[in-house]
């Protein structure tokens, strides 16, 4: 595969955290074209870590306007004062599928916080993911990204790809590929945020 063509694949089209790091591996037989490589792998240096990222992109969270799955609009902007985890994730996306039940399980845990999970579902119909939800049944919102834009805007590359967005609508982590969100050092991150004294305090 040619570094050229799988750049072009990464800027173009959004990829499970699995088939990145197998483009990844690809990549190591290419490392004449350095200069591509460090564009390429870029998006891919979060991947499969499995834990939450400090931040260092710009602090404002870019804007989310879209509706519910059952039509409900939503902006993000209107959950000033909550914690919130933006989620981007698809059906056909296997460990996007993989974490959601322990979403559901820290959405259970945070309730009665000032805490939020939105899962952004890219382009996909709404009886597709009605047939998800189905076998795997959530009780935060789900959001469609009709049309990608969001996605685009928040530069999400590869599936699934989560943000952790404080009080003030700052971003304060970031993870690409999967976690347990359920897991006790997750929810202890989250929980600080949810402090008085940490929630509204700007990154450093």
């Amino acid at each position: 595969m040619h570094a050229q063509t799988v750049f072009g694949l990464l800027q173009e089209k959004p990829l499970t955290c699995a088939t990145a790091i197998a483009v990844r591996l690809r990549l190591g037989v290419l490392r004449r074209h350095a200069a591509a490589l460090m564009l390429a792998v870029a998006p891919l240096a979060a991947c499969a870590q499995g834990a939450l990222q400090a931040w260092a992109g710009p602090a404002a969270a870019p804007p989310i306007e879209l509706r519910t799955l059952d039509g409900r609009p939503l902006v993000l902007s209107g959950l000033r004062g909550k914690v919130v985890v933006v989620n981007f994730w698809a059906t056909w996306c296997e460990p996007c599928v993989d974490e959601m039940p322990s979403m559901q399980r820290l959405y259970e845990k945070l309730a009665g916080e000032a805490f939020e999970i939105l899962a952004v579902n890219f382009q996909e119909s709404a009886p597709r993911i009605r047939g998800f939800l189905s076998k795997v049944p959530v009780t935060f919102p789900i959001l469609r990204d009709t049309d990608g834009s969001v996605a685009r805007a928040w530069k999400v590359r590869i599936f699934p790809s989560s943000f952790v967005v404080d009080a003030a609508g700052t971003i304060r982590y970031v993870l690409v590929g999967t976690i347990d969100w359920a897991a006790p050092e997750t929810e202890e991150t989250l929980r600080a945020l949810l402090r008085p004294s940490d929630a509204g305090t700007p990154r450093r």
